[in-house]
């Protein structure tokens, strides 16, 4: 499902917060499924309390882009750098960096036989080792933070499709994450329960959240981004603010792009 705007004027932009300190780098990374190159030599460089839009069509590499930012698919070539810890440096560094990366997926992956608030209890107590109560009251100030505590004792099945995301964000924030990654997050829902998604989104990024999203919600890349990244057969084509993205693409494949994805 391809949105042409989210409905979030650009007039009411989050303020830039962005700082000067790296968080994220990717020198040279490449990735292949079998014989298939699905990211060829991406070069990223992420500073803390950037939020960061990615957008081009499908397969083009946006989704592995991020997922390899975890480890949760594997790279042959480059290295990544996330708050210091080097992704290809074992096992240690991958699972210090997925404690504090969160990530939500454009489907809810939300556990059906645990409550709303069990799903957001279990990997601060897993993970971190937190106590049950503490992770309780943690679970209970996320839950609110996205505008659904009253749902806490319910399942997933009892929620409606944007409720579900906004739980699996929840989720990840109660990692206390310092980075946050979404992949098309709000694909999988009706038009109707996008604008609350993005909108707790919006939320994040005015607290100065590190955010990498893939999306085409292309009024909440106008509104929230830094910057745009265009990708396209694996490679980072274009990249630049949203003022100069949208009104000056450079490359004919992203104007072909914004041509075909804002006049749908």
């Amino acid at each position: 499902m391809i949105s042409r705007d989210s409905g979030i004027a650009p007039d009411h932009a989050v303020p830039r917060a962005a700082g000067k300190e790296t968080i994220i780098t990717m020198e040279g990374v490449s990735k292949w499924f079998g014989a298939a190159q699905v990211l060829n030599d991406v070069s990223l460089t992420v500073r803390r309390g950037e939020r960061i839009v990615i957008c081009g069509p499908s397969g083009s590499g946006k989704s592995t882009t991020i997922r390899c930012i975890n480890r949760l698919e594997p790279f042959q070539k480059g290295r990544i750098m996330v708050d210091g810890m080097d992704l290809g440096a074992g096992a240690k560094n991958v699972s210090a960096v997925r404690a504090e990366v969160g990530m939500v997926f454009q489907q809810f992956n939300l556990f059906p036989h645990l409550t709303v608030l069990e799903n957001c209890m279990l990997a601060p107590m897993k993970v971190r080792g937190t106590g049950k109560a503490e992770a309780e009251t943690i679970a209970m100030k996320y839950l609110a933070r996205v505008r659904i505590p009253e749902h806490a004792k319910k399942y997933p099945a009892q929620l409606s499709g944007g409720q579900q995301q906004r739980v699996a964000i929840a989720r990840a924030l109660c990692m206390t994450p310092k980075i946050m990654l979404f992949d098309e997050p709000t694909s999988a829902l009706d038009p109707e329960m996008v604008k609350e998604v993005l909108d707790t989104m919006i939320g994040l990024a005015e607290e100065g959240m590190t955010m990498l999203c893939v999306t085409h919600e292309m009024g909440f890349a106008r509104s929230v981004a830094d910057r745009v990244l265009f990708m396209d057969r694996g490679e980072i084509v274009e990249q630049a603010p949203p003022e100069v993205f949208f009104t000056n693409p450079q490359h004919e494949r992203l104007r072909d792009f914004l041509g075909q994805i804002l006049h749908k």
